[in-house]
């Protein structure tokens, strides 16, 4: 499933599929008019990722895995720069006994964090949901997915990092 995930997204991010408007009705009513804003841009930057650990609730589910949900911010440095502040759900592949007494990364998980971003993208400001989803390895390595969706700017990144740290990005941004 994750090389079905990422052939996709690479695809997407390709041929900009991610970031192109809406046909049908959209284009036909703009067909006159220039294109708003400049084109997608290759991106590449730093985030941090702060977590308040004091937030976290656990939760058993089934299978015998733990759902982790807690609060933080990723900060972003680089073309995409700025804070998004939101939660992450996880679910972890262990109880929640082990889970909560191991380090973050000792066992895989799937995660999501949604959050509102405020910052700059390509110099402009920028305002928008911002979501961060993937797997974490055994280990803490990440790869996963952050999406800018905003009305002033969008972005479509691949991100290397390492669980309750952050990372590197890399892929697609537009602004304007």
């Amino acid at each position: 499933m994750e090389t079905r995930l990422r052939r996709g997204l690479a695809a997407a991010v390709a041929t900009g599929a991610l970031l192109a408007p809406a046909a049908g009705a959209h284009a036909a009513t703009h067909a006159a008019t220039p294109a708003a804003g400049p084109a997608a841009q290759g991106v590449e930057g730093g985030f941090v990722a702060s977590v308040d650990f004091q937030s976290l609730q656990a939760r058993d589910v089934r299978g015998n895995k733990c759902e982790f949900t807690v609060n933080g911010t990723l900060s972003f440095s680089g073309p995409v720069d700025g804070d998004a502040i939101g939660t992450t759900t996880a679910v972890i592949f262990a109880p929640c006994e082990s889970a909560l007494a191991a380090p973050p990364g000792t066992f895989f998980d799937v995660f999501r964090f949604e959050g509102a971003f405020t910052g700059e993208v390509l110099g402009e400001p920028a305002t928008g949901a911002l979501s961060y989803a993937g797997v974490t390895r055994v280990g803490g390595g990440i790869e996963a997915t952050v999406i800018l969706d905003g009305e002033d700017a969008r972005a479509v990144l691949r991100a290397d990092a390492q669980v309750a740290v952050g990372g590197t990005y890399s892929g697609v941004a537009k602004a304007g």
